[in-house]
């Protein structure tokens, strides 16, 4: 089945465009708020700001005709392996932007698989309020509408995200917002390749690609303010990433750089146990 869609952040541009709609509104002037709380929630609001609008995401998605491809996703089988609190955080937005992707191509079944993926990790991490029983009820009922399904689950990572903050663990809501980040970024470049002879898709896949350059800094600026030595080599690579963006002029063969790049720091995220 053939349908239209722009990998670029698929479904989690949409997610993250929706989830970060409140974070606006967040009182960021608490007294009771350290320096570097509020820096970093300035920083999350900035990262989220700079990500494409959902109506950018849903005019390309028309005119991009791509399969959906299971092949390109973390595999759900992989999801009760996880044992390292980082390494769940991480994959927990693995797997939230997949559960996006799954949904934006309206694959019910696979979204529901993702999901579970989503609801274990978060037991495991102990922010299952994110994803308690009337969260999967809601989504089994609209399972059917991709709209509602993206609306449910934005919440969903949004509740996370808040309890985390608030039991002062958020350096691991910035480890879920990178495993999105690069998840997607990653199916992004995978897509991109598979449209190579289609010079104009191509064209347009790379440039909402790298004008994901804002996001990237300040989702650096986020790992750096919570980062310990074992994030230092994601950090490195999401440097490199940085630095390949940051040219003047961007061109194929750096698009090629920064995905071979993005899929290392994948293969790092899932792999890890």
């Amino acid at each position: 089945m053939k349908k239209g869609i722009l990998p670029i952040l698929a479904g989690i541009v949409v997610l993250f465009t929706l989830y970060c709609s409140d974070t606006k509104d967040k009182d960021i002037n608490d007294t009771t708020v350290s320096h570097s709380e509020i820096q970093k929630q300035i920083n999350v609001q900035n990262f989220f700001n700079t990500l494409p609008p959902a109506t950018t995401i849903y005019e390309i998605i028309q005119k991009s005709k791509l399969n959906y491809n299971s092949d390109y996703l973390n595999d759900p089988v992989k999801h009760k392996n996880y044992s390292l609190e980082k390494s769940r955080a991480l994959n927990l937005g693995v797997y939230g932007a997949d559960l996006s992707i799954a949904a934006t191509f309206n694959q019910v079944q696979e979204s529901m698989l993702f999901l579970k993926c989503t609801n274990y990790l978060a037991q495991e991490l102990g922010i299952s309020p994110a994803f308690d029983e009337s969260t999967m009820e809601r989504l089994e009922r609209n399972k059917e509408n991709r709209d509602s399904v993206l609306q449910i689950v934005s919440k969903a990572f949004k509740k996370a995200d808040k309890i985390f903050v608030e039991n002062k663990r958020g350096s691991l809501s910035v480890l879920m917002i990178v495993g999105s980040f690069v998840e997607s970024m990653y199916v992004a470049g995978e897509y991109g390749l598979s449209k190579k002879e289609d010079t104009l898709s191509i064209k347009k896949i790379q440039e909402l690609y790298f004008q994901q350059k804002e996001s990237l800094s300040y989702l650096i600026e986020l790992l750096e303010m919570s980062a310990d030595v074992d994030d230092r080599s994601l950090l490195e690579k999401l440097k490199n990433i940085q630095q390949i963006f940051s040219q003047q002029e961007n061109n194929n063969e750096q698009f090629l750089r920064a995905h071979e790049i993005f899929t290392e720091i994948k293969k790092q995220i899932v792999n890890v146990y």
